[in-house]
């Protein structure tokens, strides 16, 4: 018994000594507006102070319009498109889960967690950007498409259309939900790519699923990424502590 509480503390303790995911790390493709510079903002404090730094420079108001396109068009620069995911030292728990199951549990949803990568998700991006405008009091919610996730942000009663992953040559004006009438077939024509990749992501005279205005992004991986990280780190104690108070004996 003894021998067996050893060795199973040893195997839950021994993935937090591997700083190694079971994904690929993504390559930045040349393409992309990607500032390796900008990598030193991270955290969604630096990141916000950069913005309003920016902003007062180039006389951009604090809460309008103009600074939610000039956020947007901070983090294409920002991040290069890829999902980032904690390694086995990180969270252990989360990292095998995925490899077993799937389900992008290992991708980080913390956006503090989620700037310590150069790289980053649509789904991360948009995450980054509602963090952003929450601190602003600005008015967000989520888009989904088949496979691809962006953001709407609320100026003057007014929902415009964000999305810094995939960087849509879109002008203010068209951002205008009254423009695209929550339409993804009418967005394609802002992005670049093949139509049948564009079909893919956005799908094809499909409806766009709007999220909660101003809900926390990704609910259920939080608190699941939050556990895990917890018990990744101190699940090994458990059966050294049954080894110690195995219960008091039978009469």
């Amino acid at each position: 018994m003894k021998i067996l509480a050893l060795l199973l503390s040893l195997i839950l303790l021994l993935p937090g000594f591997f700083n190694k995911s079971f994904e690929k790390e993504p390559v930045y493709n040349n393409k992309e507006l990607f500032d390796p510079s900008l990598t030193r903002l991270n955290s969604v404090k630096k990141l916000t102070e950069y913005a309003d730094s920016t902003a007062l420079s180039e006389h951009i108001k604090s809460g309008s319009l103009g600074y939610g396109v000039l956020v947007s068009s901070i983090l294409r620069m920002r991040f290069y498109h890829g999902f980032s995911y904690y390694t086995l030292q990180e969270n252990w728990i989360a990292a095998i889960t995925e490899y077993l199951f799937g389900r992008n549990v290992s991708s980080p949803v913390n956006p503090d967690e989620i700037l310590q990568y150069p790289y980053a998700g649509c789904s991360q991006q948009a995450i980054v950007l509602m963090a952003i405008m929450k601190q602003k009091n600005i008015p967000y919610r989520s888009i989904g498409f088949p496979h691809h996730y962006a953001t709407e942000l609320k100026f003057k009663n007014t929902w415009y259309f964000f999305d810094p992953n995939m960087e849509p040559k879109i002008k203010v004006k068209d951002r205008n939900q009254d423009k695209w009438k929550g339409s993804a077939d009418y967005l394609k024509r802002y992005y670049d790519g093949n139509s049948s990749y564009l079909d893919w992501a956005f799908g094809k005279s499909m409806p766009v699923v709007f999220g909660t205005p101003n809900a926390e992004p990704a609910p259920n991986a939080s608190v699941f990424q939050s556990v895990t990280k917890f018990l990744s780190k101190i699940l090994w104690i458990f059966p050294l502590i049954i080894l110690v108070y195995p219960g008091k004996p039978k009469n």
